[in-house]
């Protein structure tokens, strides 16, 4: 088991043991990834192969906090995808965290590389963001 699903499946059972919702899909196949690459001619990160490899999408919600990825078949720059991000055209939106005002995007290599706070852009990976936002939940469990 990759770190990227460690953290997931902890942060899964924080959620339902404190009565928060989440909604993760069926994981998506390696081969369907694989041919997800061949169609838009891309390779995902590994840390984006290993995120659909457990979950095709999720919507995360617990203390006011909800933490969101789109699905696979989402993640497109070619004309006519179906995310983006404000006038940027080097990143792309996939997900966010309400709360804190992030917005989890990838760049035009398919790469999870920031999170926009405001019209900051601060690099960090997808296992620093969910070690920070699982830390983050255990801390206001903690608290209540």
């Amino acid at each position: 088991m990759g770190k990227i699903t460690e953290l997931l499946n902890k942060m899964k059972v924080l959620c339902n043991m404190n009565g928060g919702e989440d909604t993760f899909s069926e994981p998506v196949l390696k081969e369907r990834i694989s041919e997800w690459e061949r169609e838009n001619n891309a390779t995902l990160c590994d840390e984006l192969k290993e995120f659909y490899l457990f979950s095709n999408g999720m919507d995360l919600r617990i203390y006011f906090s909800t933490f969101s990825i789109c699905k696979l078949e989402e993640l497109s720059f070619k004309e006519g995808g179906v995310l983006g991000y404000d006038s940027s055209e080097n990143f792309m939106e996939i997900g966010s965290f309400v709360g804190d005002g992030s917005v989890l995007c990838i760049d035009r290599n398919y790469n999870f590389c920031c999170a926009y706070e405001g019209m900051e852009i601060e690099e960090s990976s997808l296992e620093e963001l969910l070690e920070d936002e699982l830390t983050s939940l255990e801390e206001r469990v903690e608290e209540l």
